[in-house]
C-alpha cells in the first residue's frame, strides 16, 4: 500500500520544515487572533460542502499531475506547500479542541490531518512515479507520453486515492468549527 518515496533527503527536510512553519504560525496566529479553545460540532446534512471538497481534493490531484509534466521532483514541493500547509494548519485546530475536552471533535481534527498529509503522500506518490517512467512510456510525443503514465499510474494507485480522498472529504464536509474568543 505504502511504497518510500524516492525523494532526497533535502527534500524529505524541506517538507518536514514546511509543515512544522505552517504549524508555529497557525499557533501565533491563533493567539493573536484571541482565540483560545475551539469547539466542533457535527452537521451531516450539508450536501453542497460535500461536492464542493470532493471538487477541492480532485483539483489537488489534478495539480499534482500537471506538476508532473516538469520533469523535476524539485517542482512537486510547490503543491505539497498547500497540503502541509493544510495539514499543519488542521493539527493546531486539533491542539485548540483540546481544551473543551471535545473528544469526537479532536478526533476528526486529528483525522483531517492525517488525510491532508496522506493525500499529499499519495498524490507525490503517482506524480513521481509518472515523473520516473516518463520515457518508459509509449507515445509519440511528451503529452502523449505523459497522459499513457498518468492513466497507469492512475490505475495502480486508485484505491488509496479514493481512500484518502473520502476520508478528508467526508470529516471536512462533516464538521463545523467554531471558536471561542477570549
Amino acid at each position: 500500500m505504502f511504497k518510500k518515496i524516492n525523494m532526497s533527503i533535502k527534500g524529505w527536510i524541506f517538507a518536514a520544515i514546511i509543515f512544522l512553519l505552517s504549524v508555529y504560525f497557525g499557533f501565533i496566529h491563533f493567539h493573536y487572533a484571541g482565540i483560545k479553545m475551539i469547539e466542533i460540532n457535527f452537521l451531516f446534512t450539508n450536501f453542497a460542502i460535500y461536492f464542493k471538497e470532493l471538487v477541492m481534493a480532485i483539483f489537488f490531484l489534478v495539480v499534482y499531475l500537471l506538476f508532473s509534466l516538469i520533469p523535476s521532483k524539485k517542482f512537486m514541493m510547490i503543491p505539497n506547500f498547500f497540503l502541509l500547509m493544510s495539514a499543519g494548519q488542521s493539527l493546531v485546530q486539533f491542539y485548540y479542541t483540546l481544551p473543551r475536552l471535545n473528544i469526537l471533535g479532536s478526533i476528526a481534527e486529528f483525522i483531517i490531518t492525517l488525510s491532508l498529509l496522506g493525500m499529499a503522500y499519495s498524490f507525490s506518490n503517482v506524480s513521481f512515479e509518472v515523473i520516473d517512467n516518463l520515457n518508459d512510456s509509449a507515445g509519440k510525443n511528451l503529452f502523449e507520453k505523459w497522459t499513457n503514465r498518468v492513466n497507469l499510474s492512475l490505475l495502480k494507485h486508485w484505491r488509496i486515492l479514493t481512500i484518502f480522498i473520502l476520508i478528508y472529504v467526508i470529516f471536512v464536509s462533516i464538521t463545523v468549527i467554531t471558536a471561542v474568543i477570549r
